[in-house]
């Protein structure tokens, strides 16, 4: 009997170790699965952290209405912290930032509110709302296409620096050529073959096909008057004759405004009667600026868009197309 107690207390103890160890084990794995769980909380804390940086933006106001397009679309407040957001979700931009870094990668950022919070998203995640029924049928039908730049720079042109403190342009002049049935071929030779008498140039032309450079940008041209010349980059439209072809010029005009804008680090804004803003019709450089009576191109944009698309259509409309573009940049 006493042999069976003996036996029975050492089997207890044995089991007692067992699970002591058992115990112990199930203490170190869940302090382990903690500490990891911490561990990793911090390094994703961190990355969230340091995913948003404005400290080098530059912010300008635009009220505009957008749909979220990517289904790996995050949203960033202003500390850095990140969710993501649902395909399709309706948002009402504030503003623009631009100069904006995403996880140290440069971005465009639109600045919107949602629940009584403030968040901003990369621009390349969303698709605007177009207002005017051309920019729409650009978007819909077209699906914001456009030809690509090309060079054919004209070596008899003035090379003068822009008079910026940086000797870079401001913002973009627009015009039109004020001729029907002209080609870009036939306006550039007469711009070159008159250049000595007239001393004027653009730029660039574009037409429904083709966006043609034949100046440097890095220099001013010689089209808007001696108060407009040295701070702008300037293009010059022909005339179209056909909806598509009105739709598809006004896409090429768009998608190089936002190029040249982006390059030079400027904002979709409108040129305004104190001289700032980036996107200028020849019209308002003689309204606001001054030293040329030009009202280009706002009868052709006018005319053309009644003409094929029973709309108006202006500079507001047109920045808002440059927005788009300047958004997949």
């Amino acid at each position: 009997m006493r042999k069976i107690k003996q036996l029975s207390r050492s089997k207890h103890r044995q089991n007692s170790v067992y699970l002591n160890i058992f115990i112990l084990i199930v203490s170190f794995v869940a302090i382990l699965m903690i500490a990891s769980k911490v561990f990793f909380s911090g390094i994703v804390t961190h990355a969230l952290d340091h995913g948003l940086d404005l400290s080098n933006a530059s912010t300008y106001t635009r009220s505009q209405t957008a749909n979220v397009s990517s289904s790996k679309a995050n949203i960033y407040t202003s500390d850095g912290s990140s969710k993501t957001i649902s395909q399709g979700t309706t948002i009402s931009i504030e503003s623009y930032c631009y100069n904006a870094e995403i996880n140290q990668k440069e971005a465009t950022l639109a600045k919107f509110s949602m629940d009584g919070e403030t968040y901003y998203i990369d621009t390349n995640d969303i698709s605007l709302k177009e207002t005017n029924d051309i920019n729409r049928y650009i978007a819909e039908t077209l699906n914001y296409s456009h030809s690509d730049i090309t060079s054919d720079i004209e070596k008899s042109f003035e090379q003068t620096s822009y008079k910026t403190d940086d000797g870079k342009p401001l913002g973009i002049i627009i015009h039109d050529t004020g001729v029907d049935n002209s080609t870009i071929n036939s306006e550039v030779n007469y711009m070159v073959q008159n250049y000595e008498d007239q001393g004027v140039f653009v730029h660039s032309f574009i037409d429904s096909d083709t966006i043609l450079r034949i100046a440097n940008e890095k220099y001013e041209a010689q089209g808007a008057g001696a108060k407009a010349n040295p701070y702008y980059i300037q293009f010059e439209l022909t005339h179209e004759d056909s909806q598509d072809g009105f739709a598809k010029q006004l896409a090429n005009a768009a998608y190089y405004t936002a190029y040249m804008l982006k390059k030079y680090d400027l904002p979709v804004t409108l040129g305004q009667e104190n001289g700032e803003g980036s996107i200028w019709t020849h019209e308002m450089v003689s309204n606001y600026l001054g030293g040329t009576d030009h009202v280009d191109p706002t009868d052709y944009w006018s005319e053309s868009a009644n003409d094929y698309f029973g709309v108006d259509y202006d500079v507001e409309d047109f920045a808002e197309l440059v927005q788009a573009y300047y958004n997949a940049l």
